[in-house]
Order: structure tokens, then sequence, then C-alpha cells
């Protein structure tokens, strides 16, 4: 006989604090036993720590006295981090990184990850441009982001070299994104990274429609004469 599924919506929510960080930090390690680095970045305990400290906002959901999934929201960047010139953006521009987020392996296949991108856009301010990274094989990761309204805009080696897609949410871009004239698309695999990468150099953008298990759909507009 299997356990029933966990649900979800007796979580309580609310941001984590300093006291909260063994809770936090013990999390993390459990959500990426296993994985790769190439998959997944390992944090550290500082890191976590300097968020939880001001560096920005971590919202948790607890069962009980047990965090069971959390969420990053990082307005304090590093200057390595700031996606402002890859983004095309000016230098005052507002942006907030969701910097990584973690789940209970006993608590996957409730929504938590797509649940987590969208309360920290709720907490973001209304005029900052979002952006996460995310690897080209965690397909969970870049899908979920994706399905809330970001797109891939670069393609990045990171964290010792390994892939990462850029992905972000401009607050400026909406409307005009919402009403292309025409679109030209191609879908490319997690094989056909260095011809994702030449695409969105050249403002291709990947999008959510019509995607495959795997693939990325890059999608470009075509502008009337």
């Amino acid at each position: 006989m299997t356990n029933p599924a966990p649900d979800a919506s007796h979580l309580r929510w609310h941001l984590l604090q300093v006291a909260d960080l063994q809770a936090m930090h013990e999390l993390h390690l459990l959500s990426i036993a296993g994985m790769a680095a190439q998959a997944v970045k390992p944090e550290t305990r500082d890191f976590m720590l300097s968020l939880l400290q001001g560096r920005g906002r971590v919202i948790g959901a607890w069962d009980e006295n047990t965090l069971v999934a959390y969420g990053v929201l990082q307005h304090d960047l590093l200057a390595h981090d700031d996606p402002r010139s890859l983004l095309g953006l000016v230098a005052g521009q507002p942006v907030c990184k969701l910097a990584g987020a973690a789940v209970d392996p006993g608590w996957r296949g409730q929504g938590l990850q797509r649940e987590l991108i969208r309360r920290r856009m709720d907490c973001a301010p209304h005029d900052a441009a979002l952006f996460a990274t995310a690897a080209p094989c965690n397909l969970p990761s870049w899908h979920n982001l994706l399905a809330c309204g970001f797109a891939v805009r670069a393609l990045q080696y990171l964290y010792g070299g390994h892939a990462r897609y850029l992905l972000a949410m401009v607050p400026q871009e909406r409307a005009a994104l919402q009403r292309p004239e025409a679109e030209v698309c191609v879908e490319l695999g997690n094989g056909e990274l260095p011809q994702q990468q030449a695409l969105l150099m050249q403002g291709w953008r990947g999008m959510v429609t019509g995607m495959t298990a795997g693939s990325l759909r890059l999608v470009t507009t075509v502008k009337g004469g």
C-alpha cells in the first residue's frame, strides 16, 4: 500500500529568518542529493546566511515544524552576476535574481516549484527585471520558469564551466512580446547547445509554446515592412 500524496494546501508560507538557517541548509543538501554539479550548483552555508541577513528574501513552506520548500529572491548581486548588459538594460534598471530553490523529495509533484516562482515574483518590486539561471539538463527548473512567463535570453558557461540558461522577465518588454506581427520558430535539443547559443546571441528567445521534451523552442519576431 502506497502512502497518500502530501497535501500542499495545508502548508504555512512565510519568509525565513536567520534562525531558520539550519533547516534551510539541510533542505538544500537533501534536495540536491545525487545530482551532478552540471545540473545544480551546491550552495554554501555562508551564502545562505548572507541572504537571511539582508542580501535577499527567502520564502519557505512549512509542514508543521518541517521546512519542505524554499525559494530565494536576491537583490544584492555581485558584479559578475549582473545580467543588465546581456539583457540590454540600462545601468539603473532594478534587477532581482531567483537565486535557487529547494523542494523536499517527498513533496515533489505538488506544484511547489512553480508556486515558489510565483510567490517570488509577487515579492519583487513591480519595476524590477527578474532573472534566473538553469542547467539545460535540469528540465523541471527551466520548464517551470518558462511556464511562469520567463524567456531564455542567453546560454552561459558558469560555476566551473557548466552550461546554464539565463532566463529573464523584463516588465517593459511584456506588452511588445504579447503582440508580435509574425514569428519564426525552431526547436533544438540539449545536444545542440552551440546552435542554441548562436541564435540567442542574435536575439532569438527560448519560449514555452510548442516545446517537446528536452528541446528548447527558439523564437524570433519578424516585423512587417
